[in-house]
């Protein structure tokens, strides 16, 4: 597609019941709704082409935790529930109406007539239970895993023909909110009856989404067309039929410096992951930036394994959390477009408790943190005790553009402090290795987290600190329990108050944002989780 010739502003659809949180660079907030839904009305027909970082060959939905698989989800599978970022409250989708029965054991919904998947069968009662019970139980025998956030998940039965009825072997008032998640997107029978091979290729998985697989270029791109009969959006979509555009393109643009140009150049509609030096290129380029905010996932930030050699002392990790400088780090690493986070959550998310005064730097309290927990600074600057080197590394996805250079900031800011810092941040392999060691002393990351805080780092199944700590497991069954919102709060901001202050097992670095580059006559739709909803969103000449 031709850039068009005329500037215009990015138009984000956020509408009367706003699906994304946004932010323009250079703005002092995101426009309300009201001022942008009239300045531009909807264009038909066209292609729009998204350039992402990667993309994927592996689209089964339990495993879809990364962005690049949550941004093809979003646009050709449905859910029961939508997450609304405005209100921080689910809206129905496939499921008209949803609801729990007293103690969170029970959820009930109701699926919304004349659904179908794009190959004619009804997505009705059965298709729910069916897509419910493989995740909340997972396929052993076809290696796929059960749902991480369907914690208790034990059945499903349908009632009356067009109603689910969900029952749990404990309390778990985040199951709704689960519902609402990438990886709990619906597929065909005919998918369900696929092994994981089957199920892990877009081009043999069947959605109900307002685009349907066209083709691809494995490792380049991936081509889907509208269809045409959708008429089932979210409740809180401003567009309830068809998609504007014709067609969507998710081309892989890995090369990081090249991704602003590309939109530029008419390469590319929009870009995500613009590294905070590109910011300024993009705005002499006459390209817009998109800051997505993230509100279904947690904030950026270091977890230390609290078994590891070294960082298993509490008073090490404390030492860490506060020994640099978060202002000098996002003066020389970030940008405008990242703010500093001031806890496990990103501050646009509902519950959010801001603890950025607790960690505030302190290079003197953290010295003195190290030097009551025996380590002497050696003769080469770095500390030791016991003939062992005040030295751990770091591992990290490299699908975030600012994660290594964040890390090599801290590298220097822990050096003054005596400790050594291996940053191995960006390297997948080694990423990978990491998650499944509980003796890497550290890993970086930001996860989707409807389904609340628990199945990240609770005792099951916790690959991100591979810690146990019965205060906080206590907590996590208290909110899962838990019916009155405001006790559920309360719970929530205990929950944070004890992984980065009680446990100091977190060190909250900065809230999750996506920075996008966006062509002029581009109107972009984003959600929660930062995934373009392209229904939504069209492109104009």
């Amino acid at each position: 597609m031709t850039s068009s010739s005329t500037r215009r502003r990015v138009l984000i659809g956020v509408a009367a019941a706003a699906v994304g949180l946004i932010a323009f660079t250079g703005c002092a907030a995101a426009q309300p709704a009201a001022e942008t839904a009239t300045s531009s009305s909807p264009v038909e027909g066209g292609t729009l082409i998204f350039a992402d970082i990667e993309t994927q060959s592996d689209f089964q939905v339990q495993k879809g935790f990364n962005y690049t698989q949550s941004n093809v989800f979003r646009n050709v599978f449905d859910r029961l529930t939508a997450f609304d970022p405005t209100s921080g409250e689910l809206v129905p989708w496939i499921a008209s109406e949803f609801s729990a029965n007293g103690d969170n054991t029970q959820f009930t919904f109701v699926i919304r007539p004349d659904v179908t998947f794009s190959d004619g069968t009804p997505l009705d009662a059965e298709a729910v239970k069916a897509n419910l019970d493989q995740l909340g139980l997972g396929k052993p025998d076809a290696q796929i895993v059960k749902n991480r956030d369907f914690v208790g998940y034990v059945s499903s039965e349908v009632v009356g023909g067009d109603t689910v009825v969900v029952t749990l072997d404990q309390p778990n008032a985040d199951f709704l909110k689960a519902t609402a998640a990438a990886t709990s997107s619906l597929v065909s029978l005919s998918t369900l009856a696929l092994d994981y091979a089957g199920q892990a290729d877009i081009s043999k998985v069947v959605g109900s989404g307002p685009f349907v697989f066209e083709s691809q270029v494995p490792d380049q791109e991936l081509v889907f067309t509208k269809r045409d009969d959708y008429a089932w959006a979210p409740a809180n979509s401003t567009n309830q039929g068809a998609a504007y555009l014709d067609e969507i393109v998710f081309r892989a643009i890995p090369e990081v410096g090249l991704r602003v140009g590309a939109v530029a150049s008419g390469q590319a509609d929009v870009a995500r992951g613009i590294q905070p030096t590109d910011e300024a290129v993009a705005a002499s380029s006459g390209v817009e930036l998109l800051v997505a905010e993230a509100p279904e996932l947690t904030a950026n930030w270091l977890a230390f394994r609290g078994n590891a050699p070294i960082v298993d002392d509490q008073n090490v990790r404390r030492a860490l959390q506060i020994g640099f400088d978060r202002d000098a780090l996002k003066a020389t690493v970030l940008s405008d477009s990242y703010p500093l986070s001031g806890s496990v959550l990103n501050r646009s998310a509902p519950g959010f408790v801001d603890l950025s005064d607790d960690i505030a730097y302190d290079a003197d309290e953290a010295a003195a943190l190290l030097d009551e927990a025996g380590w002497v600074v050696g003769s080469d600057g770095i500390r030791e005790k016991d003939g062992e080197k005040l030295a751990i590394s770091v591992a990290a996805s490299s699908r975030s553009v600012v994660i290594k250079p964040a890390f090599e900031f801290i590298e220097s800011e822990w050096r003054k402090l005596g400790v050594a810092l291996t940053n191995n941040a960006g390297d997948s392999t080694i990423f990978a290795t990491a998650l499944g060691e509980p003796t890497y002393p550290a890993v970086g990351s930001r996860q989707f987290y409807l389904g609340g805080l628990a199945p990240l780092f609770s005792a099951e199944g916790n690959t991100n600190t591979y810690f146990t700590d019965p205060e906080l497991n206590e907590l996590f069954a208290a909110d899962r329990a838990a019916t009155d919102p405001a006790e559920r709060a309360e719970i929530l901001g205990d929950e944070q108050r004890r992984l980065v202050l009680g446990t100091n097992l977190l060190i909250p670095l900065w809230d999750e944002v996506q920075v996008h580059a966006v062509a002029p006559g581009v109107h972009l739709v984003v959600d929660g989780g930062t995934a373009p909803v392209l229904q939504e969103s069209w492109v104009s000449e």
